[in-house]
């Protein structure tokens, strides 16, 4: 009986080191996806939430989401009182675009609203500005909440 010397093919021991390694990254991947969806469903449900506040006029609650980045000039404080004379009876969202860093959102919104004193209706494009604060682990609209008697 001969024993023949097993000899590995450099074509066939590239293919499976190109194989091991790329199982190697296959975790970090999987990790990095997932926390990308976790993020944007957190995006969602955060937009989702504060257009529900608005919609139903509960702006001292939506203003809650407000928040400037640090180094950022402050944003105006939303005059409430003056807020409180308009009505929202429609809010949808157009576009959402999350950069790739995925801690910065444009957000495009559609908003219909009338005041309750005179009856004018308006409809404005809101264009909003998200950004995922890692300390707090949320999501904060980092531009001004949209000013009714503007329009």
């Amino acid at each position: 009986m001969t024993i023949m010397p097993v000899t590995f093919n450099s074509r066939l021991a590239s293919v499976l080191t190109i194989a091991f390694l790329s199982l190697a990254a296959l975790p970090g991947c999987i990790v990095q996806n997932i926390q990308r969806a976790e993020t944007q469903t957190q995006l969602q449900a955060v937009t989702n939430t504060y257009r529900k506040l608005m919609r139903w006029g509960h702006y001292d609650q939506a203003a809650q989401y407000l928040k400037v980045r640090e180094g950022e000039e402050p944003l105006p404080e939303p005059d409430l009182e003056n807020m409180a004379r308009f009505k929202v009876t429609s809010f949808s969202f157009a576009e959402q675009l999350v950069a790739d860093t995925q801690t910065d959102a444009r957000v495009t919104a559609y908003i219909e609203f009338y005041d309750i004193d005179t009856g004018v209706t308006a409809s404005v494009r809101d264009e909003q500005f998200w950004w995922y604060d890692e300390t707090a682990k949320r999501w904060f609209l980092g531009s001004p909440m949209l000013v009714f008697s503007d329009y």
